[in-house]
């Protein structure tokens, strides 16, 4: 096998780039050398990129997971452009791994990357990786021109997948997921409701997902429904969806989703009734404490403070 390109005469941090490629082909995976790709300039990205592909699989595979894990911990912390080498991986959980830890990049060039992925990537998990990231750039569309060009593309391209019956469910949901904030589509509204009633599981869960990410007050009912049945996932969805919708009448039936025996479901709609606030959510609140686990108990607290700092800044 190649070796990585050799430090010797690589100024500044090309030299430590290389250095740390050379640290990994012996098969030793430390975040001190991981930590080496961050913030990488042109040059120094070049170089990367040439001895990228000349580590093993595995070896590739932890080092993006170790980006990933410093990332969370680390605010000075940036591996873009050595994420970016990732996406053209040969691997395909190196692909996925990548888009993940892409997470903050919000460039438009990294959004055709992604459409590309979603379009053609041969790896289901990829694919259903690359959906749910253009999730990011759905909202800026929707947040900026809706009607412009790329919205248009972007909306057709998530339609496309989420209605493909050569596409897996996993596949389908994610995009459909993504796709839901433009709720004006006709085409988008049909998506949901088709996905609601197709009794695939998954694909249920994920409509009730997109009602919420939708802000389509339409489908309260659909989404208090879902809040009553016997899969403590598509409960789960229901109750996040609800803090969404901000829809007062959902109060009363997040009181007692506020109970449910599943501890996410609980936590989901205690957060749902401070996103939706007001007087009577607090109220709601305040009676949970009296017989809330412990573990709920502080949910709470910090559910009610919300409200209070809402009603400071003049809400309501």
């Amino acid at each position: 096998m190649p070796t990585p390109t050799s430090p010797e005469a690589l100024p500044d941090q090309k030299q430590d780039v290389a250095s740390a490629l050379l640290a990994l082909a012996r098969g030793s995976v430390r975040a001190s050398d991981v930590a080496k790709f961050s913030d990488l300039d042109r040059p120094a990205a070049r170089i990367f990129a040439a001895g990228w592909p000349q580590l093993p699989e595995p070896i590739r595979v932890d080092v993006v997971r170790e980006m990933n894990a410093l990332s969370e911990d680390r605010l000075d912390i940036n591996f873009g452009r050595a994420l970016r080498v990732g996406l053209d991986d040969a691997s395909p959980e190196v692909r996925q791994l990548a888009i993940e830890g892409l997470w903050e990049d919000d460039r438009s060039d990294l959004a055709e990357r992604l459409l590309t992925l979603l379009e053609a990537d041969p790896s289901v998990a990829v694919r259903v990786e690359a959906a749910r990231a253009l999730a990011r750039f759905a909202d800026l569309a929707i947040e900026g021109d809706a009607a412009s060009p790329w919205a248009a593309r972007l909306r057709s391209a998530l339609i496309d997948a989420a209605s493909s019956e050569a596409e897996p469910s996993v596949v389908q949901r994610a995009a459909l997921e993504a796709v839901a904030v433009f709720q004006e589509s006709d085409a988008v509204r049909r998506l949901i409701r088709d996905a609601y009633d197709s009794g695939d599981a998954d694909l249920e869960v994920g409509a009730i997902h997109a009602m919420g990410r939708s802000g389509d007050e339409r489908w309260l009912d659909s989404v208090l429904e879902s809040l009553e049945s016997d899969d403590p996932e598509m409960r789960f969805e229901a109750a996040r969806a609800c803090g969404r919708l901000l829809d007062q009448r959902a109060l009363p039936p997040l009181r007692v989703a506020a109970e449910d025996e599943d501890p996410e479901v609980r936590h989901a709609a205690i957060s749902s009734i401070a996103r939706i606030g007001g007087k009577e959510a607090s109220r709601l609140l305040l009676t949970l404490t009296e017989d809330a686990p412990e573990a709920d108990v502080e949910i709470i607290e910090d559910a009610l403070e919300e409200i209070r700092g809402d009603s400071l800044d003049g809400q309501w």
